[in-house]
């Protein structure tokens, strides 16, 4: 039987609406205090100025700030993005044809992540002071330490240039010559994912497991862990039952920190790979001035992040029993 409360679910989803309204205001101040605005680059010394003048019109430019903002707020909470300049197509049906793309990439480096992490953290923090978790844990922290971009180059040159196992660019083959069936089709497609989630999934690991060591470290030693023991249950069953439950509250927490640093890595990531998804979409976007696809792109992954965080909310009902929902929300 579930503790969750529909006043605390109340609480949370405010606190979220509000955070995205917050995020939504410093994304539309922010863009317009960027110099030179989207529409002033759409005009050429060519026009005249009843065509310039047009141009703002169409785009709201004339309209005091005021009036954009409130248009703003009511068209991104309804879901209508507006038309990007430079794709000449709807916002929103960009971002739908690249999200998949992004959330495919990413979503395996965050399942890999966090699926390795504490797992390993629950093992080395169990046996912490032993050869294998010294070793594991030295290993992990220089991975941790690498330049993710410079790591995505190492593995560029191993595996595609000097190897040639894998594909180092796009989602697919550009110019296949194998049969397209569903199956080759897919495979072409694991390939073409392995090294961006080979490049990312190296560091993506470590953060998981040293805060799952830690916590495992810290209940080791309890009394419901040495209970458990007297009553003679098997040390696995000890380990994973009773310690690593525990221990995964701030696991499940971090995990959230790891969804942002995930998303915000997709930038970096994409552009490397060729990969087109959001995070190339972006830096295109901010180089092309296409400010209502760059304002949709960050308002996106702001809803991402605030519904992750407020999924970790509501898991917190179920690791911690310990925890006041209703009182202490």
């Amino acid at each position: 039987m579930t503790r969750l409360s529909a006043k605390y679910l109340g609480k949370r989803l405010l606190i979220a609406y509000v955070t995205l309204l917050v995020i939504m205001t410093l994304i539309f101040l922010l863009l317009r205090a960027m110099p030179g605005g989207f529409v002033e680059s759409m005009i050429t010394p060519e026009m005249t100025a009843a065509q310039a003048d047009r141009i703002r019109e169409v785009w709201g430019a004339n309209d005091p700030l005021y009036v954009q903002y409130g248009r703003f707020l009511v068209n991104y909470q309804t879901g209508n993005f507006g038309w990007s300049p430079h794709w000449n197509e709807a916002v929103w049906g960009l971002l739908l044809r690249r999200l998949p793309r992004t959330v495919i990439l990413f979503g395996a480096i965050f399942v890999v992540g966090y699926m390795i992490g504490p797992l390993v953290g629950m093992y080395l923090g169990w046996w912490r002071g032993s050869a294998t978790d010294q070793g594991v844990f030295t290993g992990g922290l220089l991975a941790y330490s690498a330049p993710v971009f410079w790591l995505a180059w190492l593995f560029i040159w191993f595996f595609n240039y000097y190897t040639g196992w894998l594909p180092s660019a796009y989602l697919k083959t550009q110019f296949p010559t194998f049969a397209i069936t569903p199956l080759n089709v897919t495979l072409d497609m694991l390939r073409h994912l392995a090294l961006p989630l080979l490049s990312v999934a190296v560091v993506a690991w470590v953060g998981p497991m040293l805060v799952m060591r830690t916590q495992m470290n810290n209940v080791v030693d309890t009394n419901y862990v040495r209970l458990a023991r007297a009553k003679g249950l098997p040390e696995r069953t000890v380990m994973i039952k009773h310690a690593a439950r525990n221990a995964l509250i701030p696991v499940a927490t971090s995990a959230i920190v790891g969804i942002a640093f995930i998303l915000d890595g997709s930038v970096i990531i994409e552009n490397l790979f060729n990969w087109p998804g959001l995070g190339q979409l972006i830096i295109t976007g901010i180089v092309q001035r296409d400010f209502p696809t760059v304002q949709a792109l960050f308002f996106v992954l702001s809803v991402l992040i605030i519904v992750f965080r407020l999924v970790t909310d509501v898991v917190y009902t179920y690791l911690d029993p310990r925890i006041d929902f209703e009182e202490g929300a």
